[in-house]
Parts: structure tokens; sequence; C-alpha cells
């Protein structure tokens, strides 16, 4: 009797970590700008999240043409997180993965880049405005990894 409870501990244990792994899987989402930078690191970013609601209201807000879409704001972290990038080009921050969302508005203190704003001042942008939601931005596509 009692190999047959620790094997059915064991199986509980796993189907428990399995689940857990599923329900806090990264999903990656590559920021567009609608206008078009000088710079084409400036053209766009990555950001992550795991955050069931919000990719339910992404996936929405890729049906609405551009012009419509949100835009993108959140809280700044350092590090590309591995993934934060754009062409060759690593940025040196990234969005913390649920710490973002979309929004309408935002105040312009918050607008910027994000080579030639936020990594190219990364002190400013850490020290002084912890939060970074660029006017143009959206969500352009999903990022299968």
């Amino acid at each position: 009797m009692k190999p047959l409870a620790i094997v059915l501990f064991l199986l509980l244990i796993l189907v428990s970590c399995k689940k857990n792994k599923t329900e806090n899987k990264l999903q990656y989402y590559q920021v567009g700008m609608k206008h078009s930078p000088a710079d084409w690191r400036d053209s766009a970013f990555v950001v992550a999240t795991s955050n069931p609601a919000l990719v339910l209201e992404i996936t929405k807000q890729l049906t609405l043409p551009v012009a419509e879409r949100k835009m993108v704001a959140g809280e700044l972290v350092r590090g590309s997180g591995g993934y934060n990038k754009n062409g060759t080009h690593e940025f040196l921050w990234r969005l913390a993965e649920d710490g973002w969302g979309l929004i309408q508005f935002s105040i312009e203190i918050y607008d910027g880049s994000p080579y030639s704003g936020v990594d190219s001042d990364t002190a400013y942008w850490f020290n002084q405005m912890k939060r970074f939601s660029p006017w143009s931005s959206y969500i352009s596509k999903e990022i299968i990894p």
C-alpha cells in the first residue's frame, strides 16, 4: 500500500508542476510604432506576458486597424530578458513581464523612443521615469519562439 501512495503522491507533484509551468508560460509580442522613426532601432521592441486577461485583450487588439489600437505602457526593468530585441539590436531594458498593459492615453513625460530615448539614456529612464509608454506604440504581432 505504501508504494502505491508514494507513486500517487509523486504523480500529484508532477501534474502540479506541469500545470504551473503552463499557467506561467510567457507569450511574446512585437510592439510597433505608428510613425516612421529616423533610426531603425526605434521602429519596434518586444514585450512578454503570462497574464491571460492581457493576452485576451491583445488578441482583440490584433483584429483592429493599427490606427485604433491602444498604446503599450509599463514599468521599466534593466536588461533585455533575452527577448527584447529589434533585429540585431538587443535593448538594455524591457517592460516588466507582468507590469505592463495597453492604454488609451498617457502623460507626455513617459513618451519616448525605444533606442534613441530609453537605450541612449538608461540612467534617466530608470532613475527618474521608471515607466515607458511611447505614444505611437501598438501591438503589431505575436512572436512565436
